[in-house]
């Protein structure tokens, strides 16, 4: 399958071949960028990625290749849909960055040798580049439309390779890890010291660069090549990382059980290009939902995903209809943050390392018929927590004036 990065230097997504290769530090991934010369190639090693984080913000820069959009599904393009969109950065220098379609001034198509030419203009809302956050309108020869794997799909060998053995290293280092605190005494401090002095080894990691500013998809010219270390644990989709820890998260309810975390970081890592870290929590049987908490890298990502998640124009669902329901956004402070490490570290991280994405989430838009189910089941499940919350104020009170006449 053709597949697509979005470059560690520009930002920018480019036709690209994956290559496996054996080295003597052991096994990396070249980055080979269609119709430009091999010096420009990117690599990544299995030491580069040194958690389940560092993978996951790798994977979130590879996808399907995004198929240019033809005239004739014009019609099918709605406010909402993720594209990748040309733009120039100078006159012989085109890019594709991600958008978001904001609107579709609709006009009349031409005929030119009996095929339609649409003439219609897409209103985008960039997400990344150097324009990100910007409204312009582009024309359809310009836009790709963005292809979203089907679950458990493999995407290229190459890359499932790769990716299987920086999982196993990272399995392995956790375990190794667990039974090094077990030997030490069931992780207490000392064990805590050692992997503190570990993080902070590992962002003095890095991904080597070796490709120059000039390259864009479509243009041939590259300029002299430049080589350039990039600093992954400090730099993510253009602005700086919280060093200290994820600062602040959200809690989204009315999640379908049985999802997994991979699912919900990969579907926002395609839909906004934003790397974060998800736990699902246990439900009880009886109920038909779960929660879960998404923590992100800067106050910039909390923002683009509470207006992404609390639109009014969109809902996500789950692939049996589930909608998700945005309830609260909280600093993340040493309490919680530690509470959430604990169980994360003891039970999902495994987890991760060994399965696959187990639900699809998709993005419905106002005005189609899913969008109006959504809305529906939202609307109950809200009346449902509302009702819940009232039940808990009856029971402190009850439990209040049991307490008062035991005294």
């Amino acid at each position: 399958m053709a597949v697509e990065f979005k470059s560690h230097k520009d930002d920018a997504w480019y036709d690209v071949h994956l290559i496996t290769e054996h080295t003597a530090a052991g096994l990396r991934l070249r980055i080979n960028f269609a119709n430009f010369p091999d010096d420009q190639d990117e690599f990544v090693t299995l030491a580069d990625l040194a958690t389940l984080h560092d993978l996951d913000a790798f994977l979130s820069r590879v996808r399907c290749l995004s198929l240019q959009l033809q005239d004739s599904e014009c019609s099918a393009v709605e406010k909402g849909l993720l594209v990748c969109a040309a733009r120039s950065v100078n006159p012989d220098d085109r890019r594709y960055f991600d958008a978001f379609i904001d609107g579709v001034v609709r006009k009349e198509h031409k005929v030119v040798k009996g095929e339609q030419e649409c003439t219609c203009s897409f209103i985008l809302e960039w997400i990344h580049g150097p324009q990100a956050g910007t409204l312009t309108a582009q024309n359809l020869p310009d836009i790709c439309r963005v292809r979203l794997p089907a679950v458990d799909e493999e995407i290229d060998p190459a890359l499932t390779r790769f990716v299987n053995a920086t999982k196993e290293k990272i399995e392995s280092t956790f375990s190794n890890s667990i039974a090094s605190c077990d030997e030490k005494g069931g992780g207490g401090g000392e064990c805590e010291s050692e992997s503190s002095s570990r993080r902070k080894r590992r962002k003095g990691s890095s991904c080597q660069v070796n490709k120059d500013t000039s390259r864009a998809r479509g243009s041939l010219t590259p300029s002299s090549s430049s080589k350039e270390i990039v600093d992954n644990s400090y730099v993510r989709d253009g602005h700086d990382m919280d060093i200290g820890g994820l600062p602040n998260m959200i809690f989204v309810e009315n999640v379908e059980k049985g999802i997994s975390s991979f699912t919900i970081m990969d579907f926002i890592n395609q839909q906004l290009s934003i790397s974060c870290q998800a736990f699902v929590f246990p439900s009880k049987l009886s109920e038909v939902y779960t929660t879960a908490t998404i923590r992100l890298n800067s106050k910039k990502d909390l923002d683009k995903l509470s207006e992404f998640l609390g639109s009014p124009d969109r809902i996500i669902i789950s692939s049996r209809g589930r909608p998700w329901v945005l309830t609260e956004k909280l600093p993340l402070d040493d309490t919680i943050r530690a509470s959430i490490e604990t169980l994360k570290h003891t039970s999902q991280m495994t987890f991760e390392c060994r399965t696959q994405r187990s639900n699809e989430l998709k993005v419905v838009i106002s005005g189609s018929r899913e969008y109006a189910t959504a809305k529906q089941l939202k609307d109950l499940f809200k009346e449902f927590t509302n009702h819940q919350c009232g039940l808990h104020q009856t029971l402190l009170q009850e439990e209040g004036k049991i307490s008062q006449l035991a005294m």
